[in-house]
């Protein structure tokens, strides 16, 4: 069982999809963290504004790079207003669950590369390295995206973090 104590209870998922799948991902990984007692605010990046990030310690991002190295259509716009506006995130944690495709490298995972980068710009610090789902994602994928959140759970409360 999990020490949670030095968790905040509040945890941000951001969800940039473009065909679903990463919603697919963000979903399990709302119940993985909500089933070990976390309240998770599930945001679709369409719907998200930088300032909002400033409310939160524990911030995880699932994202899918989309044709040719760019954001999904509903997180394009978050991610030139997070690069634009820089929020303070200094304190918060961040980790980032990556979805792409190899065959389209040298694209593979380039959108969750740069929020890693307008994350750590802005202050935040991640706290497990990303998470990449390549194609997909198969029920395996799913489930190693629940273990990565709950990688991110032990690192929010203090325990030590191995991947």
């Amino acid at each position: 069982m999990l020490n949670l104590e030095a968790a905040d209870p509040d945890v941000l998922l951001l969800v940039g999809t473009q065909t679903g799948n990463s919603e697919r991902v963000a979903d399990a990984v709302a119940d993985a963290l909500g089933a070990l007692g976390f309240a998770v605010h599930l945001l679709d990046m369409a719907e998200a504004y930088p300032e909002a990030l400033e409310e939160y310690r524990q911030i995880l991002a699932v994202v899918c790079t989309w044709s040719e190295g760019t954001f999904p259509d509903n997180a394009v716009d978050f991610a030139e207003a997070l690069e634009a506006v820089r929020p303070d995130l200094d304190g918060a944690s961040f980790s980032v669950c990556g979805l792409g495709d190899r065959d389209y490298d040298p694209y593979y995972q380039t959108a969750a590369f740069k929020l890693i980068g307008l994350l750590t710009t802005s202050g935040a610090r991640e706290i497990v390295p990303l998470h990449d789902i390549d194609g997909g994602p198969s029920e395996a994928d799913i489930a190693g995206a629940v273990g990565w959140a709950q990688r991110c759970a032990a690192a929010w409360g203090g325990a030590a973090v191995e991947d």
